[in-house]
């Protein structure tokens, strides 16, 4: 004998549930990080450092011009000398902001001297500018919407428009209302 198709109907909660989860945990791995990092390094030590090298590159991505500023820097810790390219502790401009990119090699040209904020635990981790940047947000934001999302769905803020064949017999679909519509269209 053959079975009727059984169809499912998708649980509001559940869905919520499922974005929320999802949300708070790439949130947690990949979105808290770098912001805790960042706002850590404001209390990070520093030392003088000089630029060794600072240029804006130029490429193309997706037919896209796109510039990065390249800025080398050189810094001593402890007798350690030690180089780094991160302006920020999530790392160097990169964008298609050509203006932004020549502002931070103009801020930072070769040969000047600037104060480098290294991580006290681990030296050769270090920055031009401590601090959370945009890119730290940008990585939290992103998990946020799917936590944002769930929680929206799971408090009723959200809720999903039901089909009119539906009855509120658990979401089932009441046959004797599937033939009237097939009769009165």
């Amino acid at each position: 004998m053959m079975q009727p198709n059984k169809r499912r109907n998708s649980n509001p909660k559940m869905f919520g549930v499922i974005f929320a989860l999802i949300g708070a945990v790439i949130f947690y791995f990949w979105g808290f990080p770098p912001l805790k990092y960042g706002y850590e390094s404001k209390s990070w030590p520093k030392t003088n450092g000089t630029i060794t090298y600072a240029e804006v590159d130029s490429w193309m991505k997706d037919g896209k011009s796109q510039y990065d500023a390249r800025i080398n820097y050189s810094y001593e810790v402890e007798g350690e000398k030690y180089n780094s390219t991160k302006i920020n502790t999530s790392g160097s401009y990169s964008g298609s902001n050509i203006t932004k990119a020549k502002e931070l090699v103009d801020e930072f040209p070769p040969g000047k001297t600037v104060d480098v904020f290294y991580d006290p635990e681990v030296p050769n981790s270090a920055a031009l500018k401590p601090g959370i940047s945009g890119s730290d947000i940008a990585m939290a934001a992103f998990p946020l919407v799917f936590l944002i999302i769930g929680l929206a769905v799971l408090t009723g803020i959200l809720k999903p428009q039901r089909s009119t064949t539906q009855t509120h017999s658990h979401g089932r679909t009441d046959i004797r209302e599937v033939f009237r519509n097939i009769k009165n269209p």
